[in-house]
């Protein structure tokens, strides 16, 4: 049967989220974050048999490039690699010591794996402020977040949007670009940017986009700084989880998030939301 199957992963403070295209099992996933225990890339390999054919990392801070070491195994390494080019010994300086190696082995994937665009049946485009572009509107300290990939991905007749970690000047200027409301217009579900926090709320969302149906937010269980705005009819209209109407699910309530997307013998769209 053709669908698609969304996996939000529970990732604590980062982000890994997979597409799955049925029944090519074409993987597109977006960023490596994992969580002590559980790697997102062994639990597709281990559990559903699969391998990602392209990885797309939104930009390199090392939560969202903690599965790298899990990458470099050529046993659950993905088969393609996109990415912005940064200056990369700036990127590492900026991170905290003990975390800066990530930023080495991010480099040690790019020469074991290839550059590659997404290649499956659906229309994936990103959007971006390059790093220097970043760095002179939104200056140096928010410049790696304010450089992430925007993505958007669309199947068939649904949507979703994956924001990466632009902050706030950064997903306003995205937000008002003509070309991304375009291609955002209607989204289904958004995953929102910068774990859904009050830095990084798109206020001009709903007048430029519209509701999505709901958002999912990769959000540590500490997090005090997640937006209530995205918990609200306000901002979506609403999904039914596990026998409830909800605007927003996260990870840190709800675990590992699977959304099922198929169409019925009447040709109508269809969606199932589980956590696991």
């Amino acid at each position: 049967m053709n669908k698609l199957e969304l996996v939000v992963f529970n990732v604590g403070h980062g982000l890994s989220v997979a597409l799955i295209e049925r029944p090519e099992n074409y993987v597109t996933l977006v960023d490596l974050g994992a969580e002590t225990g559980f790697t997102p890339l062994k639990y597709l390999s281990l559990n559903m048999k699969l391998r990602p054919d392209v990885l797309f990392i939104t930009h390199p801070h090392a939560d969202h490039l903690d599965d790298v070491e899990t990458a470099l195994d050529a046993r659950f390494s993905p088969l393609g690699l996109h990415f912005q080019i940064y200056d990369w010994q700036d990127v590492k300086k900026r991170e905290m010591k003990d975390l800066a190696y990530k930023v080495d082995d991010f480099l040690k994937l790019q020469k074991q794996v290839s550059f590659r665009n997404y290649g499956g049946s659906a229309r994936l485009t990103a959007w971006r402020y390059t790093p220097e572009g970043a760095r002179k509107s939104f200056g140096e300290t928010s410049y790696v977040n304010n450089s992430s990939l925007f993505l958007v991905y669309v199947w068939r007749d649904f949507k979703i949007t994956i924001a990466g970690d632009l902050e706030s000047d950064g997903m306003a200027g995205m937000v008002g670009t003509k070309t991304v409301q375009e291609a955002a217009l209607s989204t289904d579900i958004l995953i929102p940017s910068h774990h859904g926090h009050k830095n990084g709320f798109p206020t001009e969302w709903i007048e430029k986009m519209g509701k999505p149906y709901v958002s999912i937010i990769s959000v540590q269980e500490r997090d005090k700084s997640v937006d209530s705005r995205y918990n609200s009819s306000e901002f979506a209209r609403g999904i039914q989880f596990n026998g409830e109407t909800r605007y927003s699910l996260t990870t840190r309530k709800d675990g590992n998030i699977m959304i099922t997307m198929w169409y019925g013998s009447d040709g109508g769209a269809r969606w199932s939301f589980a956590s696991f």
